[in-house]
C-alpha cells in the first residue's frame, strides 16, 4: 500500500514537472529576447569606442575586451538554459534525488544498500573512490550518486557533483559523526544556496569487529545512538550557518549507521540480517525520503525547473552589479586624480613661470652691467651678433636656460610617474579588496560553463593601470625641444648701425644698449615660456585629456554592466512570482497568493514579500509556506519611496536617517560597521525590489 501511495505521488510529481517545464521554457524564451537585445547594447558600446575621436588602442583595447567577455557570456547563459531545460525535459516522470557529501563519508555504501548491491562499488580506504556520476531506482525514484568533495586535487569532481546537484529534486548530503568539518559546512551552504530541499544525513561509523559476538556489537552500535551526542552534532553543525548568512534549523537530521545497513544486506544469516537492519535505523532515512516525497514532491518538481533559470539569472544579476560598482570606483578614482593632477599642473605652472622670472631677472642683472661697455666696443662691429652670443655664452645663459626647463621637465615626468603608480596601485587595490573582501555568497561553479568573470575584475584593474603606465611613456618620451637660445637682436640692427656711423654714434650706443635692455632678454624669456608649455605643460595636458578618456570609458561600462542587471532583475522577480504562486496554490494559501505586488528571493534563504497597502498574510499560511520551500518568509509594504522601501527591507540593523539615495546614478548608500551576511543578504533582496545599487559606506 505504501509503494502504491508513493507510485501515485510520483505520477503527480511528473504533471508537477510539466508545469514547471512550461514556466521555465516561457520564461527562457523571454531571457533569450533579453540577452539578444543586452548582446546588441553591448555591442553598440563596443563601437562608440572603436569609432571615438578619442579612441587609442593601448588604453580602450581592456575595456573592448571585459565587454566581449559579457557579451559572450550572455551567449553562454542562452545556451546553458537550453541545455539545462532539455536535460529536465527529457527527464519529466524522474523525480532526482541526489546524494552528496564528503569523500570517504558513505555515499557508495548507501548506494549499495539501497540498491542492494554487492558492495563492488564501495571503496577500500582510498581517496575519491567514486570519480563519475553513477544513477540507479529506488522505489520508482531516481537516485544519483556523484564523487566526492573536500578531496585533495578534486576540484574536477567537485564541479561534476554541483553540476549534478543543479537538477536534483532533493539533496541527501552525507556527513559522519566525527567533529563536523567546516569545509563540508561551505558546501552544505552552497547546496542549500541553490534553493535545493535537503535532508542531513549523519552516518555512524562505530566500527564492527568480527571478533565480537553480535550482542557485543550490537550493543556498541546502540551505544553510538547516543542522543545527547548526535545533538550536540546537530548543533555543532547547525552553529556554522551564521558564517553563511543562512539558517538550517528547519532541516531534517537523520542518523543510520551504514556498515550496519550493508551488513544486513550482505550477511546470509537471517537473524543478524534482520538484527543489523534494526539497529542501523536506515529505515528512517527511507520514511523520511518517503515523508518529503509524499508531502512537498510536487512543489520540489515545479521549484526544479524554475530555479535552473532563476539561479543563474540571480548570480548573473549580482554579477553585472558588482562589476559595475568596481568600476564605478575604479572611475571615481581617475577622477579623484585628474582633479589633483590639475591642481598640481596650476600649482607647478605659476611656481615654473616664477622660476623662469628669476631666472631672466638674474640674466638681465649680470649682462646690463656690461651693455654699456659692449655697446661701446661693439656698435659698429659687423659681427656684433657674434660677440654677443660669445659675451652670453660667458655667462653660460644658454646651460642655465636649459637646467631650468630639464628640472622643471624632470620634475613633470617625476610627479606623472608617480600619478600613474598611485592610479596602478590604487586600482588595484580596489580591485583585489572588492574580490577578497566581498561577501558574496559562494556559488556553485558550472564546470564545464564556467563564469570566471571575477577575474575581469581583477584583469580590468590591472588593464587601466596598465594603459595608465603606457600613456606615462607616451607622454614622457621625446625630444626636450630646446637645442639652443639664440639671440637675434644685433643681427636686426645692422642697417640701422652703420647708416650714418659718424653723425649718430652717440644715439647708435644709446639705442643699442636700449635694445640690448629691452629685446635682448624678452625674447629670451618667451623661448623659455614656449618650451615650458610647449613640452611640459602640454604634456600634462595630454595626459589629462587621456585620464578623461579613459574615465569615460570606464563609466561607461559600469552604466552597461547596471542597465544589463537590471533586465535581468525584471526576469527575475517574475520567477519569483511564479515559485510563489504556484507553492501557494498547492498549500491552499490564498490569502498569501493573492496580497503581494512583488517578491524578491534569495534561494534557500528568504523570500521577500512585498505587500498591497491594506493586505495581510495570515500567521497559519506564512509558516505553510516556511516549511514548504523551506525559506524564510518575511513581508512588508509596498512603497514608491526607494529609501523607505530600502528601510523597510533591511529592517532595524540599518539606520534609515543613514540611507542616502543617488537617483541620478542609481546607487543606495547604507552605513553599517559591519556588513554581516544576515545584512547582505538583506541588501541583495533590497537590490531586487528597488533597482537601487546599494553600497556600504
Amino acid at each position: 500500500m505504501e509503494e502504491t501511495n508513493l507510485q501515485q505521488v510520483l505520477y503527480r510529481c511528473e504533471e508537477s514537472a510539466r508545469i514547471g517545464f512550461q514556466i521555465a521554457s516561457s520564461q527562457e524564451k523571454q531571457l533569450q529576447n533579453t540577452l539578444l537585445e543586452a548582446q546588441d547594447k553591448v555591442q553598440r558600446t563596443i563601437f562608440d569606442l572603436v569609432n571615438s575621436p578619442y579612441y587609442d588602442p593601448q588604453i580602450t583595447e581592456h575595456l573592448e575586451e571585459q565587454l566581449g567577455i559579457i557579451r559572450n557570456e550572455f551567449d553562454r547563459l542562452s545556451i546553458t538554459f537550453k541545455e539545462d531545460l532539455l536535460n529536465l525535459k527529457d527527464n519529466l516522470s524522474k523525480f532526482s534525488i541526489t546524494i552528496f557529501g564528503r569523500t570517504m563519508a558513505g555515499k557508495s555504501t548507501l548506494m549499495e544498500i539501497l540498491r542492494e548491491g554487492d558492495g563492488s562499488s564501495i571503496g577500500k580506504g582510498s581517496q575519491r573512490t567514486t570519480r563519475e556520476v553513477r544513477h540507479y531506482v529506488w522505489n520508482g525514484l531516481d537516485i544519483t550518486d556523484v564523487p566526492g568533495i573536500g578531496a585533495f586535487e578534486g576540484e574536477d569532481d567537485e564541479q561534476i557533483a554541483f553540476e549534478a546537484a543543479k537538477t536534483a529534486d532533493l539533496i541527501i548530503f552525507l556527513i559522519t559523526d566525527d567533529e563536523p568539518k567546516y569545509i563540508e559546512a561551505e558546501y552544505f551552504s552552497q547546496i542549500v544556496g541553490l534553493g535545493k530541499p535537503v535532508i542531513c544525513l549523519v552516518n555512524v561509523k562505530t566500527a564492527i569487529s568480527d571478533d565480537k559476538s553480535i550482542k557485543l556489537v550490537l550493543r556498541d552500535i546502540n551505544k553510538c545512538f547516543n542522543k545527547e551526542k548526535l545533538s550536540a552534532i546537530r548543533k555543532q553543525f547547525l552553529l556554522f550557518s551564521d558564517q553563511f548568512g543562512q539558517t538550517w534549523n528547519h532541516i531534517p537530521f537523520v542518523y543510520v549507521h551504514l556498515k550496519a545497513a550493508y551488513m544486513a544486506i550482505t550477511t546470509e544469516d537471517t537473524e543478524k540480517k534482520d538484527m543489523f537492519y534494526q539497529a542501523s535505523r536506515i529505515e528512517d532515512l527511507k520514511d523520511r525520503i518517503s515523508e518529503l516525497v509524499k508531502a512537498k514532491g510536487e512543489f520540489y518538481r515545479i521549484k526544479t525547473f524554475i530555479d535552473i533559470i532563476s539561479n543563474p539569472t540571480l548570480e548573473s544579476m549580482e554579477i553585472l552589479l558588482e562589476h559595475s560598482r568596481i568600476n564605478s570606483l575604479k572611475g571615481r578614482t581617475l577622477v579623484s586624480k585628474r582633479k589633483q593632477l590639475v591642481d598640481w599642473k596650476n600649482s607647478f605652472y605659476r611656481d615654473g613661470i616664477a622660476r623662469i622670472n628669476s631666472l631672466i631677472k638674474n640674466i638681465r642683472s649680470d649682462l646690463n652691467s656690461e651693455i654699456a661697455i659692449f655697446a661701446e666696443e661693439n656698435f659698429d662691429n659687423k659681427n656684433a651678433n657674434k660677440e654677443w652670443q660669445n659675451l652670453m655664452r660667458s655667462h653660460k645663459v644658454e646651460e642655465k636656460c636649459k637646467d631650468l626647463v630639464v628640472e622643471l621637465k624632470e620634475s613633470c615626468d617625476e610627479k606623472l610617474n608617480d600619478v600613474s603608480r598611485e592610479v596602478t596601485s590604487e586600482l588595484n587595490y580596489i580591485a583585489s579588496l572588492e574580490m577578497d573582501n566581498s561577501l558574496r555568497m559562494r556559488r556553485i561553479i558550472d564546470g564545464k560553463k564556467i563564469w570566471n568573470w571575477s577575474s575581469i575584475v581583477i584583469s580590468g584593474g590591472l588593464s587601466i593601470a596598465a594603459s595608465i603606465a603606457v600613456l606615462v611613456e607616451s607622454t614622457l618620451a621625446g625630444p626636450l625641444g630646446i637645442a639652443a637660445f639664440s639671440v637675434m637682436t644685433i643681427g636686426s640692427l645692422g642697417s640701422f648701425l652703420f647708416k650714418s656711423r659718424e653723425k649718430k654714434e652717440f644715439e647708435a650706443r644709446k639705442r643699442l644698449e636700449k635694445k640690448l635692455k629691452e629685446n635682448d632678454c624678452n625674447s629670451l624669456k618667451m623661448q623659455i615660456e614656449h618650451a615650458f608649455n610647449r613640452r611640459i605643460i602640454s604634456t600634462i595636458d595630454t595626459f589629462t585629456k587621456e585620464i578623461d578618456k579613459i574615465t569615460s570609458i570606464v563609466f561607461q561600462l559600469a552604466d552597461t554592466q547596471k542597465e544589463l542587471a537590471w533586465k535581468l532583475d525584471d526576469h527575475l522577480l517574475e520567477l519569483n512570482s511564479n515559485i510563489l504562486e504556484k507553492g501557494s496554490n498547492l498549500i491552499g494559501a490564498s490569502t498569501l497568493s493573492n496580497n503581494y505586488s512583488r517578491v524578491a528571493r534569495i534561494p534557500g534563504n528568504t523570500s521577500f514579500l512585498l505587500l498591497d497597502d491594506g493586505m495581510s498574510i495570515s500567521k497559519e499560511e506564512k509558516e505553510d509556506m516556511h516549511r514548504l520551500m523551506s525559506e524564510i518568509i518575511a513581508y512588508n509594504y509596498d512603497t514608491d519611496n526607494k529609501k523607505v522601501l530600502i528601510s523597510r527591507v533591511l529592517g532595524k540593523d540599518i539606520d534609515r536617517d543613514l540611507i542616502t539615495i543617488e537617483d541620478k546614478i542609481g546607487v543606495a548608500h547604507i552605513n553599517t560597521e559591519r556588513l554581516t551576511p544576515k545584512i547582505y543578504n538583506r541588501v541583495r533582496l533590497a537590490q531586487q525590489l528597488s533597482k537601487l545599487l546599494i553600497v556600504n559606506h
